[in-house]
């Protein structure tokens, strides 16, 4: 479904509470992992909304692009990380950067939502990757540890749990196939742990950092775990002991869920086509290859 598919008409009353009564009816803030900073971070939540912008993070360039779209609600999926100790220095340089983010947003007279590990474990979000590849789902990784008698304690238990989900591919394909199809399909490359003939068959899919979960696709039986990224180290541990990782970057993984969180936001308010925005991301990283001739540029 599109935006353009509903027509919903502006509503000149739509207030910030409004947007985020949407989000929790879709994505409910109750289900955010304790500790997890979401809902409204910045602003006032009666205020008038004049535009959204959904964006994965709330970073300066969000900032930017809604001033100039006009938006003064920005919703993103990562929360702002305050790191301020009783100072609020916003010298220009890196350890400031939450700092400058509240005072620019501020500043502009910006609100910010975030709406993070409640759409991580919403079932569209678990499901997003596999729904799109040629797989079945088999059920929840939580679900199939607690059957293999591998429950996990609670305070085992991190910032990636427990959206895990476990597929079994339609058709075995090996590992190097399985990663150009993903690919093709993120329209970005994938980093490759193991050997490209490994035959694959099980899959664990999770977004964001998966190294959490690498131990748990063991014991799910999986052939490949498919995420966001993974340390060097776990992921050396997890190709010495037979399973294989394809690595999207933690970005590339989670932007399908800045859709999800936009079409709840139009869907459930009256708000119009055009105040209503998804980020025009810049790419945070790119690869260059080998031989690469940096004069065709």
């Amino acid at each position: 479904m599109t935006f353009s598919e509903i027509d919903m008409g502006a509503d000149a009353e739509l207030k910030v509470t409004d947007v985020l009564s949407a989000l929790d009816k879709t994505f409910p803030f109750a289900h955010a992992f304790d500790g997890d900073s979401v809902g409204l971070l910045i602003g006032d939540g009666n205020m008038q909304v004049s535009g959204v912008l959904v964006a994965l993070d709330p970073s300066l360039a969000a900032i930017n692009q809604a001033q100039k779209l006009g938006a003064n609600l920005i919703v993103s999926h990562h929360p702002i990380r305050f790191s301020c100790d009783g100072r609020f220095n916003i010298t220009h340089v890196a350890n400031t950067y939450p700092e400058r983010v509240l005072a620019a947003a501020l500043s502009a007279d910006i609100a910010v939502i975030a709406a993070h590990t409640n759409v991580d474990v919403a079932e569209s979000a678990r499901r997003y990757w596999g729904d799109r590849l040629d797989f079945k789902h088999v059920g929840s990784l939580q679900a199939i540890l607690a059957e293999r008698g591998f429950p996990r304690q609670k305070d085992e238990q991190t910032a990636s749990d427990p959206y895990g989900e476990v597929w079994q591919a339609n058709s075995p394909r090996s590992l190097n196939q399985l990663a150009a199809e993903v690919a093709e399909l993120t329209g970005s490359c994938v980093r490759v742990y193991g050997a490209g003939e490994t035959v694959v068959q099980k899959i664990v899919t999770a977004t964001g950092s998966g190294g959490g979960r690498i131990a748990e696709a063991q014991v799910a039986g999986a052939d490949v775990l498919i995420s966001g990224e993974f340390g060097y180290h776990a992921a050396l541990a997890a190709v010495e002991s037979g399973l294989s990782l394809i690595e999207l970057g933690h970005d590339v993984s989670e932007l399908p869920l800045v859709d999800l969180m936009a079409e709840a936001i139009h869907v459930r308010t009256s708000i119009a086509d055009n105040k209503l925005f998804k980020e025009d991301r810049l790419a945070l990283w790119h690869t260059i290859s080998v031989g690469t001739n940096l004069a065709d540029d």
